[in-house]
């Protein structure tokens, strides 16, 4: 296992860091479905979409569910750790997730482009504008959507200073590589997947959620 941009221990803990956090997920999920409350409404509707005619059918597809909500914050912090273990780069986690003085930058990482709502989006926007404000006029601030709305590479301003930008694209001011996500999934793919065919299927959904490699 290796990319040019990061040592391979630092991504094999990283990587190792995401598996523990994604079973802790699967693990509580059962009790984290109880404790919000089961809706007795869409259960019924579930089981009628996806004929699912056992109890247990139905209370593990709910469980996958609720599973994945964890799951989503153990990729964002993943995608976090991988940046922050790249030369000049920081972990912050605090107002924001990134940091570069070298580079006068700071950033928050978002997984995906709908994981925020109006008002999550709107206190992200103003405590990144806030952080350049604070370090001065030479510095920039960058909300960066991992998985975007469309699979295309982008940077447009939000707010004086700040702006929004695709993950691929990120990844690549971080790193140098224009293909520096693309070969952290394969990486990925290589290390935790369960056999060859998820592996090819998951490359594939790649294709159709991210640009395309340069």
């Amino acid at each position: 296992m290796g990319l040019g941009w990061i040592d391979a221990k630092d991504l094999s803990r990283h990587i190792e860091d995401l598996q523990a956090a994604t079973r802790n997920a699967a693990n509580d999920a059962a009790e984290r479905r109880v404790k919000n409350v089961v809706d007795p409404f869409a259960s019924l509707l579930v089981a009628t979409t996806f004929g699912l005619k056992k109890r247990k059918q139905l209370t593990k597809t709910q469980d996958a569910e609720s599973a994945l909500r964890g799951m989503s914050n153990a990729i964002g912090r993943f995608h976090q750790s991988v940046l922050a273990s790249v030369d000049g780069w920081e972990d912050h986690d605090a107002g924001y997730d990134l940091e570069c003085v070298q580079r006068n930058v700071v950033a928050e990482v978002k997984n995906k482009w709908n994981t925020m709502n109006a008002t999550n989006r709107q206190k992200v926007e103003e405590d990144l504008e806030t952080a350049t404000r604070q370090r001065g006029r030479a510095w920039q601030a960058y909300l960066v959507l991992v998985l975007p709305k469309e699979p295309g590479r982008y940077e447009r301003p939000l707010r004086p200073r700040v702006f929004e930008v695709d993950g691929a694209s990120f990844y690549h001011k971080v790193t140098g590589d224009p293909n520096a996500i693309h070969d952290l999934f394969d990486q990925l793919c290589d290390a935790v997947s369960p056999s060859s065919a998820i592996a090819r299927h998951c490359r594939r959904v790649l294709a159709g959620s991210l640009p395309p490699r340069e």
